[in-house]
């Protein structure tokens, strides 16, 4: 019997003493989620006497707090302090109250008292520093950190702790005297520096104030090369390439040997559409003594550049010449292989449709098909290509020959569904609209979605304006503009457009015509005309087939030709809401998440 009662005593007890705490706890929550701070404290302050919890403790302060009870609560806390004499966040509690209750002097007084009191120890430092935070004495819990750093001996610890409080504090110079602290204490520290200056610095005021700082910094350590990458990179930050650059190659003598920062510059000059500047630097790079490890990505870098500035409708004729000398001494250098037939295509590209060379491409590309151990899809993509240049050439029958070739061998793959689209695009070109669309037909319902919609949208253009007779001559004329578009045949396929406006100037061809001219305003760069065509489109044939082309194609020089983001995001909203079937969709809701800031890039 004396051991059942013993048992009783220490076991059953124990837990229905527990279980006990944890509804006065509960019940206490209920309490002070409803806002009924008498019955919490009370509660709070039985669960805390019985079991000395923390988080009890720390919910009574806070019903004790709201209800203005600062004598009760200074009793309580005093008691804490006098158990737990080498705990300072008793006190902190203490000055707290004093505070709350108006006598600032004294909380001055206490919180001081704290900050003389911290000891060399990493966990009580940070749970002063902490403490401090909890109660918004931001000031204190920076001084917290510091005087930590002082005693410890190591300026790098806090780091992330000293940042939030000045970012809170809205304290830009010590953020940025922080960063470069840690960043000369730690050179590793780099990514995480810009990491927290792109987050902190957001006005151009902030930039320039870091601009001064660092460079004040650099002067009197100009051998950095954390700081000097620092100076390039901030230059990135405002899209100021011409001084990144400057900075880049004052710096890249003495501090960077292999011209990796000329090459950032570059990658991001490119990525801003600053295609002069990109070649400038990627130039740099390719030029270097001794030669740079980054040589050859540099120099098909420079050549992509050159490229890109054509594309854009961004060049001169000296500017096409320079980059078939660069093609072609780039394939001398590099030699053919598959890795590097790509040059082959584009220099193809380049000498058909801008030089006007088309027998030289021809021969380039039949070369290519040629070249020993070719690829089978690579050898497909000459094929695509050689077909398109004898289409500038009118041999038609050639070019139908190589579609063919390449829809066979690859009828289930992407590149075949391509080969089938250029053989129906090129009927139409030839004025063979019924076998055109009955090919588009097909591949439309057959395709994926890369070509499904240059299928659809050419098999509506066909169906909707084939004429009640066989000569279907506004629609022969449209193929014909067309066509001279594909040549790149600028002036001519306007010439055509506009004889059709003038001879027929109610037909259905016209939303037709107004995409036609857009497409040729932006290869030629003129953004402010391509916007009125297509806005004429939006506002006028809406419900037509080029709507949502249309709708897409504007948000999308919105958000990368004219940097107007809240227009772009605007623009592809109304493209899902208007289009929900639009197979632009997935990718308008994707660009539209970025911009309303849902994606982190």
């Amino acid at each position: 019997m004396r051991r059942i009662i013993l048992y009783l005593l220490f076991t059953v007890v124990p837990a229905l003493s527990f279980a006990q705490k944890n509804v006065d706890e509960t019940l206490a929550q209920d309490f002070l989620r409803n806002g009924e701070y008498q019955k919490a404290a009370d509660l709070y302050e039985e669960v805390f006497n019985s079991s000395g919890s923390e988080n009890s403790f720390n919910n009574l302060m806070s019903c004790l707090l709201k209800l203005k009870q600062f004598d009760r609560a200074e009793k309580i806390v005093a008691k804490q302090i006098k158990r737990n004499q080498n705990i300072l966040r008793y006190q902190i509690d203490l000055g707290n109250i004093y505070k709350q209750s108006g006598n600032s002097n004294k909380a001055k007084d206490a919180f001081g008292r704290v900050i003389n009191e911290i000891t060399p120890d990493m966990l009580s430092i940070t749970d002063v520093g902490q403490k401090f935070y909890s109660i918004a004495e931001f000031d204190y819990a920076i001084a917290t950190f510091k005087k930590g750093r002082q005693l410890m001996g190591n300026n790098t610890l806090f780091t992330y702790d000293l940042t939030r409080l000045y970012n809170i504090k809205q304290d830009k110079t010590s953020i940025i005297e922080e960063t470069l602290t840690q960043l000369a204490e730690n050179p590793s520290f780099l990514s995480q520096a810009k990491a927290i200056l792109s987050s902190s610095l957001q006005e151009k005021k902030d930039w320039e104030n870091f601009r001064s700082i660092l460079q004040k910094k650099i002067n009197k350590d100009n051998k950095n090369p954390e700081l000097a990458e620092l100076m390039i990179w901030q230059y990135l930050q405002e899209n100021n390439f011409n001084k990144a650059l400057d900075a880049a190659i004052t710096y890249d003598r003495n501090l960077f040997e292999d011209g990796e920062k000329l090459f950032t510059v570059g990658d991001a000059a490119l990525e801003g559409e600053d295609y002069d500047l990109a070649i400038k630097a990627f130039n740099n790079v390719v030029n270097r003594k001794p030669l740079s490890p980054l040589y050859g990505e540099a120099k098909m870098a420079m050549i992509s550049a050159k490229n890109k500035k054509i594309m854009s409708g961004k060049y001169t004729q000296e500017d096409l010449i320079s980059l078939e000398s660069d093609y072609q001494q780039a394939i001398q250098e590099f030699g053919k292989s598959n890795e590097s037939l790509f040059l082959v295509r584009e220099l193809a590209s380049l000498k058909a449709y801008y030089l006007q060379k088309v027998p030289e491409a021809i021969q380039l590309l039949e070369d290519a098909i040629k070249t020993p151990r070719i690829s089978y899809t690579l050898q497909a993509q000459c094929k695509l290509d050689l077909g398109d240049v004898y289409v500038l050439s009118g041999e038609v029958w050639e070019a139908t020959l190589l579609y063919g070739q390449v829809d066979k061998a690859l009828r289930d793959n992407p590149m075949g569904q391509e080969a089938r689209y250029r053989s129906a695009r090129l009927s139409f070109w030839n004025g063979d609209f019924e076998w055109a669309k009955a090919q588009l037909d097909v591949l439309k319902a057959s395709t994926s979605q890369l070509f499904a919609n240059d299928a659809l949208n050419l098999s509506l253009v066909i169906s909707d304006n084939m004429g009640p007779d066989s000569t279907n001559i506004p629609l022969k004329m449209y193929a014909r503009a067309d066509l001279l578009l594909f040549k790149n045949q600028f002036k001519n396929a306007t010439a055509t457009l506009d004889s059709l406006k003038t001879q027929y100037p109610t037909h259905a061809l016209m939303d037709d015509i107004l995409m036609s001219e857009s497409k040729i305003a932006m290869k030629q760069n003129d953004i402010d005309n391509a916007v009125k065509k297509l806005t004429e489109v939006i506002e006028k044939y809406s419900f037509d087939i080029w709507g949502d082309d249309a709708l897409f194609t504007l948000a999308e020089i919105n958000e990368e030709k004219l940097n107007n983001k809240p227009k772009a995001q605007e623009l592809y909203e109304r493209l899902l809401t208007q289009y929900p079937g639009s197979l632009y969709v997935l990718e308008a809701r994707k660009r539209f998440r970025a911009l309303r800031g849902d994606i982190v890039n």
